[in-house]
């Protein structure tokens, strides 16, 4: 009986690692008409840097494209994000079509659309390349030769001219302080091309190839903003445009293929649920509680992300980076009580943590910018280190109501980059020197209560309530930075005159934790929290989610007032509130509330003017969220909410299926992350785990929390056993050496 155990281990384990190459469902977003309207049914592709909207039209078609840095405003202005501009496709054609599908394959970072007309199979083909810095779209006729006729016209998007020169289109012009540029090329397979008054029209080709790219001068790093005139930024583009046109259509796809398709490829989810034959809008409209929807919803943060937030010098913004009008909703800024913070909140969970780079230069270079816009904020306030306000521009310009404790929920995202990595050579040179200018802004800054506790003074939970002294928001904040800063200067080694200092403050400081007259986690030191009060920032719950001073494994007291607490604040709410609820209920394991709130941020709405109303959030028929308008947070937010559901670090170990709905029974994941840089692939069958493979990017110990589950053996992924051991708590630990993989038998 034991040989026949070891043999179903080993088998277990080699099925887990071959998860991922066979056997995966597509995800794609698809349906049978055109997009009608840009927030709501146009379906994006994005690099990380340039990145655009396809409407799929058959008379004419429309390719909106966005530079994620090109702003009006200035240091002293704060502008606004700008839509770069547009190419439209005139086909001139009129009367019946057939057979029509536009879709996006997350999979493959690929849109598509296809019908018939006229006898002819027409298809386009459209993704933004990271390798070769351009947005690509391919037309053709599969089967038929030279029936491609159409006009091509290029369109800026503050209406300035288009110059066109043999087969290249251009747009360019100068804001407020910045210079920008775009340029478009066009390829054809037979045919002629000849040019037209703002564009250039083709005439029977086979097939033909359209290069869009753009850029800026800006530079976060200068103190100017900008590197370079118009002309460098004209040679920046043109050189791109140059190299890209040098390859064949077949090339530029394989390069883009083999650069996204492994990072989309690292995680995967299986809810026991195959793609329906139903288009995405029904999927959503009629059908929402198909596991196929939480799958593709999850994935599409992920796919978002990486479209969003690749290299380059800027983070994802209210809009990840695509944007259609030049006064968007709140700018499409650097939102600082929640939203930019949000959108990183999936990046190492759900292993993508090359997508945090753009965020940590962001916040790296602007806090340690000497004299910088941040910084004078904090000198204003008499205060070394940094600071920041609520609305953010690219330039540092920064409005709109102080939020001192932005600074360290900021500094929070720096160290889990650090928690996943276990990068040292990251944490010396970039995140403890911004970690340790942000301390030292709060002991400039914290003061003494009656009680001898260190309280931040006239602080806000952001959005809501008065200022007062020690409100839980910043208390709580202040906490993590504080208790990380020690734990990174602790990794580095490091004893010396502040960290003497920071150990004294943290041992007088407040944590924020205080339960109110009705069992509730206080939100305020003075004023009385309202129960039933549903306003939709959960600011006095940090120490809950994101942080994790609040658990059910540290001090239940402190876990059942937070779950009063968020019980009160209700189910209502929009977008970016609902997923932040998900991840909340999640923590406390409630897996049937965060899919109850799951189900409601997927309601499907058209409302597409900025509105608080419950009613009118949940996400469009192309499954970007509404708060609305649209807002990308809670895309990121659903998706870390779902990873939550999965896999959560606690004191005790990693927690797999903490929170597992009813609905999600049956299922598999692949490539979810834990803290120190472990890599989990997890099988259940009836809400039980059936396989688990671990994989340890760094060594050392692997601590996982399974109450109720004990596993009977722990193996090397290629054979031979491994001592573990289980606590009565259902703490399993065993060694690791980093690369290696191991496989945790339970039969």
């Amino acid at each position: 009986m034991m040989k026949i155990g070891k043999w179903m281990c080993g088998l277990a384990c080699l099925l887990c690692g071959q998860a991922a190459m066979a056997g995966r469902v597509p995800m794609k977003l698809w349906y049978d008409e055109p997009a009608k309207v840009w927030m709501t049914s146009a379906l994006p592709v994005g690099n990380g840097e340039i990145g655009a909207m396809f409407f799929g039209g058959v008379d004419r078609e429309q390719l909106q494209f966005n530079d994620k840095t090109l702003w009006s405003g200035s240091t002293t202005k704060r502008g606004s994000y700008q839509n770069m501009g547009d190419l439209f496709f005139d086909f001139g054609t009129v009367g019946a079509y057939e057979d029509y599908r536009r879709e996006l394959s997350l999979d493959d970072a690929v849109g598509s659309v296809s019908y018939t007309q006229g006898g002819v199979r027409y298809v386009r083909e459209y993704f933004a390349s990271r390798p070769d810095s351009v947005i690509v779209v391919r037309l053709s006729t599969p089967g038929s030769k030279g029936r491609l006729d159409f006009t091509l016209r290029m369109q800026d998007g503050r209406q300035g001219a288009t110059l066109v020169e043999g087969r290249r289109m251009a747009v360019k012009g100068t804001l407020d302080l910045l210079s920008y540029e775009a340029q478009a090329e066009l390829l054809a397979d037979g045919g002629t091309v000849e040019p037209v008054p703002g564009g250039l029209k083709v005439s029977g080709a086979d097939a033909v190839t359209v290069l869009l790219t753009g850029a800026t001068n800006f530079d976060l790093a200068s103190p100017s903003y900008t590197h370079g005139d118009a002309q460098a930024v004209h040679g920046r583009v043109e050189a791109r445009l140059d190299k890209a046109a040098r390859k064949s259509y077949k090339a530029l796809k394989a390069a883009h293929l083999a650069d996204y398709r492994p990072l989309f490829a690292r995680v995967e989810l299986d809810l026991g649920a195959e793609m329906p034959d139903y288009a995405t809008d029904e999927l959503v409209r009629g059908h929402k509680d198909h596991p196929y929807l939480d799958m593709l919803y999850f994935q599409y943060g992920r796919y978002l992300m990486l479209g969003s937030s690749r290299g380059g010098q800027l983070p994802s913004n209210l809009q990840g980076l695509w944007n259609n009008v030049n006064n968007p909703a709140w700018e499409c800024d650097y939102h600082s009580n929640i939203n930019v913070q949000m959108n990183y909140w999936p990046a190492e969970v759900t292993n993508l943590s090359e997508c945090y780079e753009p965020f940590i230069k962001y916040v790296s270079i602007e806090a340690m910018k000497e004299g910088g816009s941040w910084q004078q904020v904090a000198r204003k306030e008499n205060c070394r280190g940094w600071a920041v306000h609520t609305q953010n521009n690219i330039f540092g310009y920064t409005d709109w109501l102080i939020n001192r404790p932005a600074n360290a929920w900021y500094c929070t995202h720096l160290w889990q980059h650090y928690a996943y990595t276990l990068d040292k050579d990251y944490l010396r040179t970039t995140a403890y020197p911004v970690m340790k200018a942000t301390c030292e802004y709060w002991f400039d800054r914290l003061k003494e209560n009656a009680e001898g506790r260190l309280v931040a003074p006239n602080e806000w939970s952001p959005e809501h309530g008065p200022w007062e002294d020690g409100v839980a928001y910043a208390q709580q904040l202040i906490y993590a930075l504080f208790e990380e800063t020690l734990a990174a200067a602790e990794v580095l080694q490091i004893e010396d005159g502040f960290v003497a200092e920071l150990e004294g403050k943290f041992a007088k400081l407040d944590n924020g934790l205080h339960i109110g007259s009705w069992g509730q986690i206080k939100e305020w030191t003075v004023q009385e929290d309202r129960k039933g009060d549903h306003q939709r920032h959960l600011s006095h719950l940090m120490a809950l989610y994101p942080c994790d001073q609040i658990s059910w494994l540290k001090d239940p007291k402190y876990a059942e007032a937070a779950k009063v607490a968020l019980d009160s604040r209700g189910d209502g709410a929009t977008g970016w509130s609902r997923a932040w609820k998900v991840s909340c209920w999640a923590r406390l394991w409630d897996g049937e509330r965060a899919y109850r709130l799951l189900k409601q941020a997927q309601n499907l709405t058209d409302v597409t003017i900025v509105s608080m109303d419950d009613n009118a959030g949940g996400v469009y028929e192309n499954l970007f969220c509404a708060h609305p308008s649209f807002q990308i947070d809670g895309n990121f937010g659903a998706t870390a909410g779902i990873a939550e559901m999965l896999l959560q670090n606690t004191p005790r170990g990693v927690y797999l299926l903490p929170a597992l709905p009813s609905a999600w029974a049956d299922g598999h994941f692949k490539g979810l992350k834990a803290k120190g840089g472990f890599t989990f692939d997890v099988a259940w069958k009836d809400g039980k785990i059936v396989e688990t493979r671990v994989h340890s990017a760094a060594g050392g110990e692997c601590r996982l929390y399974l109450p109720g589950q004990k596993p009977l053996r722990v193996k090397k992924a290629r054979g031979g056993k491994v001592d573990f051991g289980q606590d009565a708590d259902g703490t399993v630990s065993f060694r690791t050496k980093a690369g290696k993989s191991y496989c945790i038998c339970w039969n």
